[in-house]
């Protein structure tokens, strides 16, 4: 017994230290991996997050295609292997494939992760239309004046900071827990922790390196030039003109707080799928323009990596007629244009790397798209 209660006055004594201490925002990163029986950020941790809803307001609902496709044996394998919870494939606009693994269903909502970054990108192009604001090279004090720029670094634009060329002074890290990153994520104030990484680490514009911070900063800048939440902004100008049909949520880092941009913007899969086939259409619904063709034409391009541009990855020869949104643990939406395909494909893990920055999972799904091709 008196050793019970020492460990249980221990684990107090502990807790009350970390509570207090720079690193409180491991507290909350321990109950949202570990105590889930994660060893780190997973696709169903949202209720651990203070979040925004975005309610539905103008339901689309998919038409079913005239035909259905196959996996093969090998790619099922490859799928299951790597614990895929849903695959969604349109062709001409239609399903032609949807399946669901575990309790996962077409009702259910998951962590895009970094799939989000793409998302802010769009709707920073949105307000630009819109006239909150004026141009993607302008500088990021225009939005954010307190953000320090040191002394002798040029003045990092928008742009810089969609293209992860800004050289903002931080490594990207998930496995250390005591990073930015993992404050960012886990922390209650990701502004004022994003704005404490100053630019610098690279001339600005000249070297691609990528980091989660960057799109914060630009959630910051976007959030100031709207003068509203970004997920009321983005549910109102993209989410609801696309036809969501699941309420989507946003972490937030605290109550009524701002929401995790680089991050975390928890969706259905035939929502998610919907963003691809809206960037297969060259950013029209219904041949309305929602995003400029010729901004989604120049973003889908590479800036200062051939494999990424204004937030789209670009995918290897012999792949790169094919763009994407990318997550963390293989939350993919694929945009084939050639072939009018879009998939979309959650899980909880992306198989480790076949090829420079991209995963067994996409290395799967590519070699099935070059099958049905066949």
């Amino acid at each position: 017994m008196k050793t019970a209660k020492r460990v249980v006055a221990i684990v107090v004594v502990l807790f009350l230290a970390l509570k207090f201490s720079p690193f409180s925002y491991l507290i909350r990163g321990v109950q949202a991996a570990y105590l889930d029986g994660h060893t780190s950020a997973h696709i169903y941790d949202r209720g651990h997050f203070d979040q925004r809803e975005m309610p539905v307001s103008n339901v689309v609902t998919l038409p079913e295609g005239s035909y259905t496709l196959k996996l093969t044996p090998e790619t099922r394998t490859a799928l299951e292997s790597y614990d895929t919870r849903g695959l969604i494939v349109l062709e001409k606009d239609s399903v032609v494939f949807e399946e669901y693994w575990a309790d996962h269903d077409a009702s259910t909502i998951s962590n895009s992760f970094s799939s989000a970054k793409t998302v802010i990108t769009l709707l920073i192009q949105i307000a630009i239309q819109d006239g909150y604001i004026d141009s993607w090279d302008d500088p990021i004090t225009k939005y954010i004046p307190e953000y320090v720029i040191p002394e002798g670094i040029k003045e990092p634009s928008l742009r810089h900071f969609s293209t992860m060329t800004a050289g903002m002074q931080i490594k990207e890290s998930y496995n250390d827990p005591f990073s930015k990153t993992a404050k960012l994520y886990y922390g209650d104030n990701v502004e004022a922790t994003v704005l404490s990484i100053p630019p610098g680490k690279h001339p600005t514009g000249e070297v691609y390196e990528y980091q989660s911070a960057q799109t914060q900063v630009l959630t910051v800048a976007l959030s100031r030039a709207v003068g509203e939440s970004i997920s009321s902004f983005a549910n109102r100008e993209l989410f609801a003109k696309v036809g969501f049909e699941v309420p989507a949520t946003w972490h937030l880092d605290r109550a009524d707080g701002l929401e995790l941009g680089f991050c975390c913007l928890n969706m259905s899969v035939r929502d998610f799928v919907k963003l691809g086939q809206f960037i297969l259409h060259d950013g029209k619904i219904n041949g309305q323009s929602v995003v400029d063709s010729a901004f989604i034409a120049m973003a889908s391009q590479g800036y200062k990596s051939p494999n990424y541009g204004h937030s789209f990855w670009i995918y290897p020869e012999p792949y790169n007629h094919v763009l994407g949104f990318r997550g963390m643990l293989g939350q993919y939406i694929i945009i084939d244009r050639l072939h009018e395909r879009v998939m979309m494909r959650i899980g909880e893990s992306d198989g480790g790397r076949f090829r420079k920055d991209f995963n067994k999972v996409e290395q799967a799904l590519l070699l099935q798209m070059d099958v049905w091709n066949e």
